[in-house]
């Protein structure tokens, strides 16, 4: 966020903007000294560390993947709120033991791979590059794709139902998403193959992105299709006809020194966890107001054993 800040200082001249994030970035500094302490295990405790981005499904999927490893009797250590390279950097190192992540995600940023492919292909790619240090445990069952999402109302009044169809109005609308899409190859994809020039181009945490969306303060939104309040804000996901975004299969991964037992006690999550069952627990949390303890638990209790 710190970085986009200084990013857009820049691009628009306006020093105030750049100032704040410089303030974020001197913050983060002294962060960044403490990261291997944050994500090294605890000195004298066995455990296995498990990662998570910062957004409601990791958060919940953290706690599933922890409870099935406590369940199976081993020390869990959760390190959550970790950024995209920061999550891959850590799994590679051995510094985190277990995560999941998306194989779009990783197609795109960390294979640079600009093309898409089909769903198994991309796997395939994905857990090629990462091997050995990495180990596809196997995907959990769903895909939690990016996509571009408007007010129902709008989609319906203007006849939007693919991205194509944003590009004549693109330079009156302004687009929000979270603060690492902008930066992605994934958003040069779309922007490219569409040919999309919104007049603002506005970052948001996710915990408000969907209201940003929902009440009017932007026009369009980078979804996760697993979000439950794609339906609670009445959004429309738009169709991506060229193929522009890859697919984002959600992969269970583990890294090549976790704990001897960890993959064994995992594996019945490969293939378990529909995008209907994704997308309610996610709802549970970011609608309905549980924790994300109580949505795993709910989800883990809805799995075939």
């Amino acid at each position: 966020g710190a970085l986009a800040l200084v990013e857009r200082g820049v691009r628009v001249r306006r020093t105030p903007v750049a100032a704040a994030g410089l303030g974020g970035l001197a913050l983060l500094a002294g962060v960044g000294l403490l990261l291997p302490r944050l994500l090294a295990p605890p000195a004298g405790r066995a455990a296995v560390v498990v990662g998570a981005k910062p957004f409601t499904e990791q958060y919940v999927l953290a706690r599933l993947v922890a409870s099935r490893l406590r369940a199976a009797g081993f020390a869990v250590d959760l390190r959550e709120s970790l950024g995209s390279t920061v999550l891959l950097d850590g799994l590679m190192a051995g510094e985190v033991d277990v995560a999941v992540d998306y194989s779009g995600t990783l197609w795109a940023n960390a294979l640079h791979r600009t093309d898409t492919a089909e769903a198994q292909t991309v796997i395939d790619g994905v857990c090629g590059w990462l091997a050995p240090k990495v180990g596809c445990v196997g995907p959990l069952g769903f895909e939690n794709a990016y996509g571009l999402a408007v007010r129902h109302a709008d989609a319906a009044s203007r006849g939007w139902s693919t991205i194509a169809d944003l590009a004549a109005r693109a330079p009156q609308l302004t687009i929000g998403s979270d603060f690492e899409f902008f930066q992605r190859p994934e958003w040069a994809s779309v922007r490219d193959t569409y040919g999309l020039h919104f007049a603002e181009q506005r970052s948001f945490d996710p915990t408000f992105l969907y209201e940003a969306a929902g009440t009017g303060e932007v026009d369009v939104v980078t979804a996760y299709t697993t979000d439950g309040r794609i339906d609670a804000y009445d959004l429309d996901v738009l169709e991506d006809p060229r193929a522009a975004l890859p697919p984002y299969d959600a992969l269970l991964l583990v890294a090549e020194g976790a704990p001897d037992g960890v993959r064994q006690a995992l594996a019945p999550l490969v293939g378990a966890i529909g995008v209907r069952a994704m997308r309610r627990a996610n709802r549970a949390v970011d609608v309905d107001g549980q924790t994300p303890e109580a949505a795993a638990a709910a989800l883990d209790a809805s799995l075939d054993r």
